[in-house]
């Protein structure tokens, strides 16, 4: 169980963002009231992907508003299939190794790094580098659950209709078809930086706690420029896991958007700037407002 929930939860993880123009309605705030036409008004509200004591209760405007929608929608819903396909999916299959990808030296820091897992080592020798980047940062994890978890569990107990953005093979496809030189540098590179990284990660989640999302961005603007080597590798991740995607999402969000009344939760980096789902769906004829 612990090989399956180690991947899982680090699953959509909102990876570092270099670049893109912000439109500044879209710099400050959470959660946000989307209208469409002949619909009643739905909410985006953007998560972290973390698990943290601060974050172990919904803020009252958020559950609010959770509390009067008829469905939830949340990036991705995993079920037991669905983790083992990832996992697997992590995994060198062909006889190639980590060790072989990163070297000695770097292999022994990953695997102390992932050795709170319980994991073998003959098991982390077999990750793909994107496996063991998406766990990298705290392992162990915080206490209590990440917002995604909290919410689906909220619908679940309530029996609440529920649908994702995502299937299993997108996700699947986002990580697994990312060039392995990029998956090497981005990987050796955050093993180097580990300790920059974790102050990275709390000064992250404060500016979340401040609805920061252009505090948030830059952040993480300012730490890749620091490091210029990795910029064409870091500018091939911002391309996959957040540009390419906020497109589909922004799409797929309007089949709940159209019936009205919809509770959606993605990544707060996705609400993010003229390149963000909320600027796509104005761009589509929705109109969004700040509540929070």
């Amino acid at each position: 169980m612990k090989r399956r929930r180690f991947l899982t939860a680090a699953l959509a993880l909102a990876l570092a963002p270099a670049g893109s123009r912000a439109a500044g309605r879209f710099e400050h705030g959470l959660l946000w009231r989307v209208r469409a036409k002949n619909a009643a008004p739905s909410h985006i509200y953007g998560t972290i992907h973390v698990s943290d004591p601060r974050l172990a209760q919904l803020p009252a405007p958020v559950q609010k508003a959770f509390d009067g929608a008829r469905t939830l929608m949340l990036e991705f819903v995993p079920d037991g299939y669905a983790k083992q396909r990832f996992l697997e999916a992590a995994l060198f299959l062909d006889g190639q190794t980590l060790e072989q990808k990163i070297g000695a030296e770097d292999f022994e820091r990953a695997y102390r790094h992932l050795a709170p897992f319980g994991l073998a080592r003959e098991f982390v020798n077999k990750m793909k580098p994107w496996g063991v980047l998406l766990n990298l940062h705290n392992p162990k994890g915080g206490e209590g659950s990440p917002i995604d978890t909290q919410l689906l569990e909220l619908a679940r107990s309530r029996r609440m209709p529920l649908s994702q953005i995502e299937g299993v093979e997108e996700q699947v496809f986002t990580f697994d078809e990312f060039p392995m030189e990029s998956q090497v540098a981005l990987l050796k590179h955050s093993l180097a930086h580990a300790p920059e990284l974790i102050v990275l990660g709390e000064r992250t989640l404060e500016a979340y706690l401040a609805r920061d999302l252009a505090r948030i961005w830059r952040l993480r603007e300012e730490f890749a420029t620091r490091y210029p080597q990795i910029a064409p590798h870091q500018a091939v991740m911002n391309k996959r896991v957040v540009h390419d995607r906020n497109v589909v999402m922004a799409f797929r969000m309007q089949r709940e958007l159209r019936h009205g009344n919809a509770f959606i939760a993605v990544g707060a980096l996705h609400l993010y700037g003229a390149d963000g789902v909320l600027a796509r769906l104005e761009a589509d004829g929705y109109r969004a407002a700040r509540v929070f």
